[in-house]
């Protein structure tokens, strides 16, 4: 009988195996294996009272491993792993790897670039079947991603996917594909698993990352362990079997940092400690660090500061890339840029000659600018202001701005004004302000879903600035809840849908939620305005022009 959580209790070790140093209780006598021992080691009172537990009384039985829920470790793989460490002789090849490696997906891959200092990549799998996998290995990852430099294949995959059939096809695809080198062989272990599962995943991970090594292949193993004991334990098989650079994937760690304090200190504090012995281990065995899941400017300057001689890797540059977030110094310090709502302008060198609408249609693009920020970053500990943007003019465009069409109300001139725009074709338009009435007009569906339409055909670059009136949210509420609903009994337009409806709430819902309270426009001859509705100014109506400059200049924002 294994306990799966917690020390033991009773102090007493087992005659048939060595668990108990493991943190793990073996109840081997078989006559009783039907019985469950847990009271022995937890419930203490039990022996006591003269109760005998079986399984289907337990209270604890979803902590059993007999429950069926967990597996043990298999007692052959614990002594086939332990005359392995003590017989080793082979000694690992080690492997020289440069400061940043950055991490791409095989199945959506970015083309590494020499020219951008990309001096290695590691390329993840999350599928065993697909098209770019057969491409790798009939072509060679090298001819696939056109990158003579070091590429290696890591094993950090989803959970799903840590199977031996999975092992076993990450052996050939790392020959046939001429990979130079594997991080792996990764297992799940994690702090809230039980001790049992963790245990019983540590033994399948060093057997099969021994495997690795037998054949052929350049290893760089993963350390793992859901506690201290178990990162202790799984350090020292490493150092017995002479690893000179050892991964430890920060992903979790990095992921519980990101929580509020207040509510998750617990589990930030557990994650911290861990890392930190870990990497504290990986040091004590005079082995180097890989520390793969961090190349993201939100946690890179933690981690780059820690030491000179840590390798870093990770695929989030590239996430964030094709999420539209672009790497950015700022004001205040290193950013985020949404480039889905705003434009920059870049001179980096991955940047450099691109116009901003360039480096904003293609993620790609957005990838490399991010990487060339890391290293920045990294070389620098800060990165140069880059202007944002929410519009840029070029030589030939044309912005129109308009304002106050008080939609919803009898005397609103929204549709002549749209016929004259379809006049005009304007490349860019702002909307500037008191779009809709929310406060003394009705807006119908039929004006609402028009407006919109028209808007699409003109097909124009579009930012939207709330005004008076449309920003006064119960009267924004109150015509959702009028347009939603059908007249007479009300029936929400769920069960009785009407498409011209329907349309205006999503229309009216998209302009709330994409309209700010003012838009920044650089313009072709480089001047930056920025237009706002005004209504936060408290100028009065009856000023005049010379009045309304005077009180804008007096205001004016240096920046």
């Amino acid at each position: 009988m294994y306990i799966a959580h917690g020390p033991l209790k009773c102090g007493k070790s087992c005659r048939k195996c060595d668990y108990l140093k493991l943190g793990l209780c073996a109840g081997c006598n078989p006559s009783r294996r039907n019985l469950c021992l847990v009271y022995q080691c937890v419930v203490g009172k039990a022996r006591i009272m003269g109760i005998t537990l079986r399984c289907s009384t337990c209270l604890l039985t979803t902590a059993c491993v007999k429950s069926g829920r967990f597996s043990p470790p298999e007692i052959d793989a614990y002594y086939r792993l332990s005359l392995m460490l003590e017989s080793w002789g082979l000694k690992p090849r080690d492997i020289a790897l440069p400061r940043l490696i950055p991490e791409i997906p095989l199945e959506e891959p970015v083309r590494p670039r020499r020219d951008l200092g990309m001096d290695g990549v590691i390329v993840s799998i999350s599928k065993v079947n697909s098209e770019n996998v057969r491409r790798v290995e009939s072509e060679g990852i090298h001819n696939f991603l056109n990158f003579d430099s070091q590429i290696l294949l890591s094993t950090i995959m989803p959970d799903r996917l840590l199977t031996e059939e999975t092992f076993n096809f990450t052996v050939g695809f790392a020959k046939k594909g001429g990979f130079d080198g594997v991080i792996g062989w990764d297992m799940p272990v994690y702090a809230d698993y039980p001790k049992a599962l963790n245990l019983s995943n540590l033994i399948e991970a060093t057997l099969l990352t021994i495997k690795y090594v037998k054949e052929g292949i350049l290893t760089i193993p993963l350390l793992k362990g859901g506690d201290s004991s178990e990162i202790v334990l799984h350090a020292e098989w490493l150092r017995k079997l002479g690893f000179k650079r050892i991964g430890l994937h920060t992903t979790e760690y990095v992921l519980a940092r990101s929580r509020r304090a207040e509510i998750y200190g617990d589990m930030i504090k557990t994650a911290n400690d861990l890392y930190s012995l870990g990497l504290m281990k990986i040091y004590e065995i005079e082995a180097r660090p890989l520390i793969v899941g961090i190349l993201s400017l939100k946690v890179l300057p933690d981690f780059y500061r820690s030491d000179p001689e840590i390798s870093l890797a990770g695929m989030s540059w590239l996430t964030e890339a094709r999420n539209w977030h672009a790497y950015a110094g700022t004001p205040s310090g290193a950013d985020i840029i949404d480039l889905g709502s705003h434009l920059m302008e870049c001179d980096c060198e991955a940047c450099s000659g691109k116009s901003p609408s360039q480096i904003t249609e293609n993620p790609d693009e957005i990838a490399w600018h991010n990487w060339i920020q890391l290293k920045e970053y990294a070389e620098k500990g800060r990165l140069d202001e880059i202007p944002v943007y929410d519009m840029i003019l070029e030589k030939d465009d044309c912005l129109a701005v308009v304002g106050d069409l008080h939609i919803g109300v009898p005397q609103s001139l929204w549709l002549p004004c749209l016929r004259r725009l379809m006049k005009i074709h304007p490349t860019h338009l702002v909307l500037l302000g008191d779009v809709f009435d929310f406060v003394k007009g009705k807006p119908k569906a039929s004006q609402v879903v028009g407006f919109f339409r028209l808007l699409k055909d003109l097909g124009v670059h579009m930012k939207c600035v709330l005004g008076c009136s449309d920003s006064n949210v119960s009267g924004f509420l109150e015509t959702l809840m009028r347009l939603a609903f059908t007249e007479g009994p009300e029936e929400p337009q769920l069960y009785n849908p009407n498409p011209m409806l329907t349309e205006a709430v999503r229309g009216l819902v998209a302009f709330w939620r994409f309209s700010r309270e003012e838009v920044r426009v650089k313009l072709a001859n480089g001047k930056v305005v920025r237009l706002s509705h005004g209504h936060e100014l408290g100028l009065q109506k009856d000023m005049g022009a010379e009045e309304i400059m005077g009180e804008l200049l007096r205001n004016k924002d240096p920046k």
